[in-house]
């Protein structure tokens, strides 16, 4: 089978995050479980190979068009080149020269059903909806969330199959006028391997928060659960840990400032695999404080390392939490219960060893096959 996924981000795109993560270890899947030949199209990114391309475990990546930024002028400009440059590029290289088409959704899909001919399947990790708000300002937020609405119109379609990770995905696809029979749910997998048993944590109390620095995902919020943290245990720390914009960053930083925790948190930037290991491996408890998830990977990934999860009661993030099981979900945006919460996970023992056995569920293979299925036939 000859597959063509079309994704506004690569794997090594700097804006990537846990909805490329999971997308490949899919195709990485496809190709050594069933020889499938997998190209994933998306726009350059900085530093990418000159001659446009790229194979990484045995997935071609293609790239096209120009980089993309959070810079709202340069995004309205280099989103239509690429995305235009699908439609062409499709229609050149690709045309009856396929058998599925992925149209992977980040806020806007590709209008697939106008041009592909192929079987084309839906791959969305969550609708934006309000989370247009949190990422842009006005114009773009609004035209943002009006296209979202619009755009979906032609995947009415008996012929258009979904694929989203997550139930509360699941329902927001129906909210829009989806096809019921056409919406699979294939949840994430785990691609860290748990421990035998729970590992030694820091001495002092320490949060971990792992996520892209943007504000969807909520890391100024928190920063205000810490500092309610630090007032009862002064010697707490925190770790934040992901890419962000350099202006966002010295934003969050005098944040800190006016909070009182500067000295008590550390901003680590991007890590390489083992340190992202060995940072949730010591940490108590992780934060996640997105504003909504698809389905909240970055969950998991900590309980594989007997870490628990803390989290708001939104999308996603609250079907990876499993209250008193792997952390704690509490009502979005009450920072004092998620602060609370933290003071209650500290040092619990058999919830870090609960959380650990928690993680040992989510199989890849599985999932990957459970999509593989939808592919050849769905």
């Amino acid at each position: 089978m000859k597959i063509l996924i079309l994704n506004w981000r690569s794997l090594k795109d700097p804006l990537s995050g846990g909805a490329e993560i999971a997308t490949f270890e899919h195709a990485k899947r496809w190709v050594k479980n069933y020889g499938a030949e997998v190209t994933w199209l998306s726009p350059r990114y900085k530093g990418c190979p000159q001659e446009g391309q790229e194979i990484i475990e045995g997935v071609n990546f293609k790239y096209i068009g120009f980089p993309l930024t959070r810079n709202p002028i340069s995004l309205f400009i280099s989103f239509p080149i690429f995305y235009f440059g699908v439609f062409f590029t499709y229609l050149i290289q690709y045309r009856n020269k396929v058998n599925v088409v992925i149209d992977q959704v980040h806020g806007i899909p590709y209008l697939t059903p106008f041009y592909v001919k192929e079987k084309v399947v839906v791959y969305i990790h969550e609708v934006a909806g309000d989370i247009w708000g949190k990422m842009y300002k006005f114009p773009i937020s609004l035209l943002g969330r009006l296209l979202e609405k619009i755009i979906f119109i032609p995947y009415k379609n008996k012929r258009i199959s979904f694929v989203c990770v997550s139930q509360s995905t699941k329902e927001d696809l129906l909210k829009l006028g989806m096809l019921k029979e056409n919406i699979e749910v294939v949840n994430n997998g785990v691609s860290l391997e748990p421990l035998r048993e729970v590992p030694p944590k820091e001495n002092t109390f320490t949060m971990i928060f792992l996520n892209r620095l943007v504000r969807m995902k909520g890391i100024e919020r928190a920063l205000e659960v810490f500092a309610l943290v630090k007032k009862e245990i002064p010697h707490a720390k925190l770790w934040v840990v992901g890419r962000g914009e350099e202006d966002y960053i010295n934003f969050l930083k005098e944040k800190c400032r006016h909070l009182d925790i500067l000295d008590s948190v550390t901003f680590y930037g991007f890590v390489s695999e083992e340190e992202k290991i060995d940072l949730l491996k010591k940490a108590h408890v992780l934060l996640n404080t997105s504003y909504k998830e698809g389905w909240g990977l970055v969950n998991i990934e900590a309980n594989t390392q007997g870490t628990p999860a803390l989290g708001f009661d939104v999308e996603g993030v609250k079907e990876s939490i499993e209250n008193g099981v792997n952390g704690y979900v509490v009502a979005d945006g009450d920072l004092e219960g998620m602060k609370n919460k933290a003071l209650l996970v500290y040092n619990d023992l058999e919830l870090q060893r609960s959380s650990l056995e928690y993680s040992k569920r989510f199989d890849w293979e599985g999932e990957s096959n459970k999509f593989w299925e939808i592919l050849k036939n769905g």
